[in-house]
């Protein structure tokens, strides 16, 4: 089984990484890796051109994030499944609303368990401060300062014994919270080497800590550039970030070079005395099978009335809208309506229909001037809701022939 990279930051990582995704990519191709995971801090905005660029390199990516936790450790995450990336573009949306300063992003510990399905979480040195003092030495999970109103919005919390005991815990508390949320088959002990000192009694923790509670350790190299040589990038990435001169940075800075992507070869000859801990990448790696091109698209759901589905709605106000329409149904009109809400049901469409419906409506109602275009404008349903004012049934519709062979997931009226 070969080495597997399952934890790389980019240039999308706003300051944090020195690489574009394609870069990360090109470079583990030329390392003959089959498959990268791209966390990237706060955000799955580098994803798309990462995916893309892994289907040209015959790479596979793997989608995950990095997640700053209500008390400004990080948690590193990775999507299992569609599920799972719903789950995290839901946990990132509400940090993200809830901070008042553009770019900052704290998830509370408490939301873990709603939103921990379909998701792989990675239990590193972030957690360790209790154990281990003040040193940080690994930037698995380095601490983050929150702003000022993040701060206070979570001494309200504390104050009112809202917020999750989970952020105050021990690490070995934290480590159970983890395993409750997750599942412990879905929590891996992650440990980096660096070469930096004191690391190696992190690790004999983070080994302890997975002995204890019965979970896989896995290794990364917390990739932050593709090549050495983009250390260089990021000291000065990390000088913009904290208003420094390089000069001046100091131990701000990193202090070596050895967060690039590494080969199978170099990896085995680093973890030599932990071997699982690298044919764990590949085991787990099978397991993240999610990718961009398993989304699909869907229309948001339109709020219908109790009792009602989107399906019987829209059949509801076309009918309803028939009777307007025309003088009398006719057998014509009523097979016509017929199958082309059987064609809409069938494809998934009631609920598209229905917010353009609403916004003609709108329209209507505000003098605003509106005309319904498209494949499916000449369609009796259209005609029937108020969205086009041709009715098709004195013709040919156009509806069945625009979407005849269509599914679902190619489908855009």
């Amino acid at each position: 089984m070969s080495y597997i990279e399952l934890h790389a930051n980019s240039a999308f990582s706003f300051l944090r990484g020195a690489s574009f995704p394609e870069q990360l990519v090109q470079v583990a191709a030329e390392l003959e890796m089959p498959a990268l995971a791209l966390l990237d801090r706060n955000g799955v905005y580098g994803s798309q051109r990462f995916s893309v660029a892994g289907r040209e390199q015959k790479v596979r990516p793997i989608i995950g994030a990095e997640l700053t936790m209500e008390d400004g450790r990080v948690l590193p995450v990775l999507v299992a499944s569609r599920l799972g990336y719903a789950n995290l573009c839901s946990l990132l949306t509400q940090a993200h609303l809830r901070s008042e300063v553009k770019g900052e992003c704290a998830v509370k510990w408490e939301e873990l368990p709603e939103f921990a399905q379909g998701l792989v979480a990675l239990f590193g040195n972030s957690a360790l401060d209790d154990l281990l003092g003040s040193a940080r030495v690994s930037r698995v999970g380095e601490s983050v300062p929150l702003s000022r109103s993040l701060k206070r919005s979570f001494r309200r919390d504390a104050e009112t014994n809202t917020r999750d005991a989970c952020a105050t815990r021990s690490s070995e508390d934290r480590a159970q919270c983890l395993i409750d949320a997750f599942g412990r088959e879905n929590v891996y002990i992650e440990i980096q080497r660096h070469f930096l000192r004191g690391e190696d009694r992190v690790n004999r923790v983070l080994v302890d800590l997975a002995s204890k509670f019965r979970l896989a350790l896995i290794a990364t190299n917390g990739v932050q550039y593709a090549k050495p040589y983009g250390r260089q990038v990021l000291d000065v990435f990390t000088c913009i970030r904290e208003h420094t001169h390089l000069d001046l940075a100091g131990k701000l800075l990193t202090q070596n070079a050895e967060r690039h992507l590494k080969s199978d070869a170099e990896m085995r000859a680093i973890f030599r005395d932990l071997p699982d801990a690298i044919t764990n990448t590949e085991r787990l790696a099978d397991r993240l099978q999610f990718s961009l091109e398993n989304i699909g698209y869907e229309f948001p759901e339109y709020p219908v009335p109790d009792g009602h589905t989107m399906n019987s709605f829209l059949r509801t106000m076309v009918l309803f809208g028939a009777q307007q329409r025309y003088e009398s149904i006719t057998k014509k009109v009523k097979r016509q309506l017929e199958e082309e809400l059987a064609l809409i049901t069938r494809l998934g469409f009631s609920g598209y229909f229905l917010i353009v419906w609403d916004i003609v409506n709108f329209c209507r109602e505000n003098n605003i001037m509106v005309q319904g275009r498209g494949s499916a404008a000449n369609s009796a349903v259209c005609f029937c809701l108020g969205i086009t004012p041709v009715d098709p049934v004195t013709g040919a519709s156009a509806l069945s022939r625009k979407f005849t062979g269509v599914t679902a997931n190619t489908a855009r009226p």
